[in-house]
């Protein structure tokens, strides 16, 4: 369920068929390093609700602008944890990022350590627009 949600999201899912070929720009193959998506997902801590978890997605998003090499992450919000989907410019700014720093203070702030997952990205595509 998490792939084919980050799939989703990424914009990976292949175009229909029929579609025309102006609905879409044509796909990009990765550079020579290829790009990196990581699915990362929290426990969400007792009496933390959504609408208090999107307060804090909209204060942490200017932190998030500043990261040398995250091309764009979604905040996600499950049933039981939240956390993010990071789409990376390569794997060593993602390794960066989720540093042995970053996981201790993760399982310090919220009492669980985070499940960390990478993707390659071997290709990316835009969907078609509305």
């Amino acid at each position: 369920m998490k792939t084919l949600l980050m799939i989703a999201a990424l914009g990976l899912a292949a175009l229909p068929v029929a579609a025309p070929a102006q609905s879409a720009p044509a796909p990009t193959s990765a550079p020579a390093e290829a790009r990196i998506a990581v699915v990362v997902a929290i426990r969400t801590p007792p009496g933390v609700d959504a609408v208090r978890l999107k307060a804090e997605f909209e204060k942490a998003a200017p932190r998030y602008q500043q990261i040398p090499g995250l091309i764009r992450k979604y905040f996600t919000i499950g049933s039981s944890s939240f956390g993010g989907i990071y789409y990376w410019s390569s794997k060593a700014a993602a390794d960066a990022w989720f540093n042995d720093a970053w996981r201790a203070r993760v399982k310090a702030t919220y009492g669980t350590p985070g499940e960390v997952t990478y993707y390659d990205v071997p290709l990316a595509i835009e969907g078609a627009r509305p």
